[in-house]
């Protein structure tokens, strides 16, 4: 069984009595004694930006890519130099705090449910009249038909890949389901019709049905450099 422990000793004299605290915890699935066993890895990266104005968060972890209800812990570390630079760590948009940068740079090491949400979904159905060059295009790209059989066209649209965006289709169907392969949508849920898009001839539809939309995800940690000047951090995820 792999073992993790994490220790924390907190020193202080802003008491009249100086402070010491020491403490370990063995890290273990949620609910059991046994160890956890997956690592993310301990990655260092660097943020920057052309001016201010183009400062953009960074996601460092998604929900919906770990075990909702687990026993996860995460660290974060600014390693910048400069004191007055900061990231400001968020999960599910809500700010959780600041890690100033400095000589001893601020980190944080904490408990993270990954409660994660559920992708758009929506089946294209090819129907009526098409002929050999009819196109369709969805989330950036696009399809021209080889020929006028509209299963032949469905198994067209399957084969391409999609950036935001999984298919699933049976041979000899007329129908393609497509999933999000993000929680909360990426990009439009509404696929066109073959008319829509530089169609050359025919008159072929791909009609929407079985849509649903989907939820965001609960848990998404970002952090937001204070400054677009290079900052480097540290993370870490352990986790089930």
């Amino acid at each position: 069984m792999a073992t993790t422990t994490a220790n924390l000793t907190l020193t202080s004299d802003i008491l009249s009595d100086a402070l010491s605290l020491s403490t370990a915890s063995t890290l273990t699935t949620a609910g059991t004694s046994t160890g956890v066993t997956q690592v993310s890895g301990l990655t260092r990266k660097a943020t920057s930006a052309a001016a201010a104005g183009n400062i953009q968060a960074e996601t460092l972890y998604r929900s919906e890519d770990y075990k909702t209800n687990g026993a996860n812990k995460v660290y974060i570390k600014n390693t910048s130099t400069t004191a007055t630079y900061y990231y400001t760590v968020h999960i599910d948009g809500e700010e959780l705090g600041r890690l100033y940068g400095g000589t001893d740079g601020d980190w944080a090491f904490f408990p993270w449910n990954a409660t994660s949400g559920t992708g758009s979904t929506f089946t294209v159905t090819i129907a009526a009249t098409w002929a050999a060059k009819d196109t369709w295009e969805f989330d950036g790209i696009k399809m021209t038909a080889a020929n006028s059989t509209t299963a032949d066209i469905a198994a067209q649209i399957d084969a391409l890949n999609y950036p935001n965006w999984t298919t699933d289709h049976a041979t000899g169907e007329s129908t393609v389901a497509f999933t999000n392969r993000r929680a909360g949508g990426l990009t439009q849920s509404t696929a066109v019709t073959a008319d829509g898009t530089l169609n050359t001839a025919g008159n072929g539809t791909a009609n929407i049905s079985l849509a649903a939309v989907g939820t965001k995800s609960e848990a998404d940690i970002t952090i937001r450099p204070s400054t677009h000047n290079e900052m480097i951090y540290e993370c870490m995820l352990i986790h089930e």
